[in-house]
């Protein structure tokens, strides 16, 4: 038998995402896996090494939340507006007027959203449909001071529709809390550049991982002067520490979430891995070796 492969693609700015997914590569590794991890960024070049999801048994597709949605990295690279220098020849099919061949062996003349009917039943061996199944497992890491964990919900649907008109049927959904960017410094940066939160808050987070790139350094001074001073406003957990409401040695919180100044914790990638673990176990250890057909969702929201 061939060694079934996986692939994870996640979009990180400050590094919460990147370690759910390295969590979740780790176990498909332990069962075997042939496993590529990609890092999703802005004006990566693709065309020399392309992801075509047809190569792969189990894909998953993770990504930070900003304002309310995936990154738009993550979007622009597998939604309708994808330039397809991700796609490589596998991924929405061929650009318009050319030849070539999609992902489940059909042309749909480059527009991802037009998905061949088989591809929407997904079930190995399915009659009509040929084509195996990729299985996928969609996760984001989100604030959870705000409305708690509803707040990863219409993340985790883009992006199973993501997944779905480029042909992988999602079996898996995961959410945990990240370190989130304080709302002082983003809503304040946004006013005085008359920006909107969104892009606020992702050019904040890529000063806060390279201030030295050429985004920045080529940056007007006031204006970079405003980001800094943004920066500058130091975190304030005062509503994370210092109470311990059932006298048991564990602070409380107002937000929904406990211990946000540090999550993702340990805790949530040992969940990670746990939910990883029940997804291989219980659709590819077979008596036969081939993958049981996608009926259940796995779903574990921390």
């Amino acid at each position: 038998m061939s060694k079934r492969k996986a692939i994870v693609m996640y979009g990180s700015l400050t590094g919460n995402t990147e370690l759910v997914g390295k969590a979740f590569a780790e176990v498909l590794e332990e069962y075997g896996f042939e496993t590529r991890c990609e890092k999703l960024v802005a004006g990566k070049d693709w065309s020399d090494d392309p992801i075509d999801l047809k190569e792969y048994d189990i894909a998953v597709l993770g990504s930070l939340i900003v304002a309310g949605l995936p990154y738009k990295e993550v979007y622009m690279l597998l939604g309708l507006q994808g330039n397809r220098t991700l796609m490589g020849k596998g991924m929405g099919g061929p650009p318009p007027g050319e030849e070539g061949e999609s992902l489940m062996g059909r042309t749909r003349g480059g527009i991802p959203g037009i998905v061949a009917p088989g591809v929407g039943t997904g079930n190995p061996g399915a009659k009509g449909d040929p084509a195996k199944t990729i299985y996928g497992v969609v996760y984001t890491t989100y604030g959870g001071s705000g409305v708690g964990p509803p707040e990863c919900y219409g993340s985790l649907e883009v992006m199973e529709e993501l997944f779905r008109v480029n042909g992988v049927r999602t079996v898996g959904k995961f959410a945990c809390p990240g370190k989130e960017m304080r709302h002082e410094a983003v809503d304040g940066c946004a006013k005085e550049l008359n920006m909107n939160i969104a892009d606020a808050q992702a050019m904040l987070q890529r000063w806060s991982v390279a201030p030295d790139s050429e985004e920045f350094t080529s940056m007007a001074p006031e204006k970079l002067a405003v980001i800094e001073k943004y920066m500058a406003v130091e975190d304030d957990y005062s509503q994370l520490e210092g109470n311990d409401p059932l006298g048991i040695g564990k602070p409380g919180s107002s937000f929904w979430h406990y211990d946000m100044a540090k999550r993702p914790s340990q805790r949530d990638l040992t969940k990670a891995k746990i939910f990883m673990a029940e997804i291989i176990e219980d659709y590819f250890l077979t008596t036969t070796g081939d993958p049981r057909p996608p009926y259940a969702m796995y779903t574990c929201i921390s």
